[in-house]
């Protein structure tokens, strides 16, 4: 049972390197590549396509029937192997060895300036509660997997259990002084860094008093 599990499972995953390759195929065509009958093929793109990972792009037409053309979903193609954060780091690298600390201090700080400009009409009109329960919900949307409380002496706790760039932010703690600013400048109040991921902590946690 062990093997037949395993076996599937190994069927499945050259689906997806074999749609990741081509970009579109039919099942006839992948039960070809992989000599797997066309039935048996049908049934892995269901569970596939089941779990988010494969989606139906359309109709191939010739001879015969219409057969559906299989693709990757975004979701199967952020599942490939990905180094953006090996290139973040050796950029960021680069520019400290050529032009030093300072010039990569700038190139954050710009980009906190524009991600600024980006978001702050989104909480704009709001009271400090508000703007919190905004920004939960765009770095959210960012994939931060962040939530919100108030304590007891009505301080706002914010909290992120993923950081999407943690592994930068862990080679770079500019990264995070830079976040903390931006935090402050969208919600108006200074904003207070208890503990990161990046230096070792279980999440990311700020402590936000409402002057409102």
């Amino acid at each position: 049972m062990a093997t037949e599990r395993k076996e599937q499972g190994s069927t499945r995953r050259s689906i997806l390197q074999l749609l990741r390759r081509h970009g579109e195929m039919t099942a006839l065509e992948l039960s070809e590549c992989l000599y797997v009958g066309a039935v048996g093929i049908r049934q892995h793109l269901g569970l596939l396509e089941r779990d988010g990972l494969v989606q139906i792009m359309g109709l191939r037409r010739g001879v015969g029937r219409p057969a559906n053309l299989y693709a990757l979903t975004p979701a199967a193609e952020e599942s490939f192997p990905r180094r953006y954060d090996r290139l973040a780091i050796d950029l960021i690298n680069h520019v400290e060895r050529q032009n030093g600390t300072t010039a990569v201090t700038e190139i954050l700080a710009g980009r906190r300036q524009r991600q600024l400009r980006d978001l702050a009409p989104r909480l704009a009109g709001q009271n400090c509660r508000e703007r919190v329960i905004t920004l939960t919900g765009l770095l959210t949307d960012q994939g931060y997997m962040c939530e919100w409380e108030e304590d007891a002496d009505g301080v706002l706790v914010l909290t992120e259990y993923n950081c999407p760039v943690d592994c930068v932010a862990r080679q770079c703690l500019q990264l995070c002084e830079q976040e903390v600013l931006l935090y402050s400048e969208l919600l108006a109040v200074p904003v207070v860094q208890e503990t990161t991921l990046a230096q070792g902590g279980p999440y990311c946690r700020y402590r936000i008093t409402p002057v409102d």
